[in-house]
């Protein structure tokens, strides 16, 4: 009889994409930092969501080149 570890789909990395943005425009530690959250769909949110690695990644590319901030993939 098989084991159902061996059914099962190979796991997948998930990441949370992530801005950092700094409305005073000082990165220094004591700055007031905005934290913003983006989705699947590349639009941000409140709360922070899970998405694919691959995904993740491809999103941070397209933002970072925007300059909106400090891009973070977690």
């Amino acid at each position: 009889m098989a084991s159902s570890f061996l059914c099962s789909p190979a796991a997948v990395d998930i990441r949370r994409l992530v801005v950092h943005s700094y409305p005073d425009g000082i990165e220094a530690a004591g700055a007031r930092r905005l934290t913003v959250f983006y989705g699947r769909r590349g639009k941000p949110l409140n709360k922070p969501r899970f998405m694919l690695a691959e995904l993740a990644h491809k999103l941070a590319r397209k933002l970072q080149a925007k300059g909106i901030g400090t891009v973070s993939v977690l």
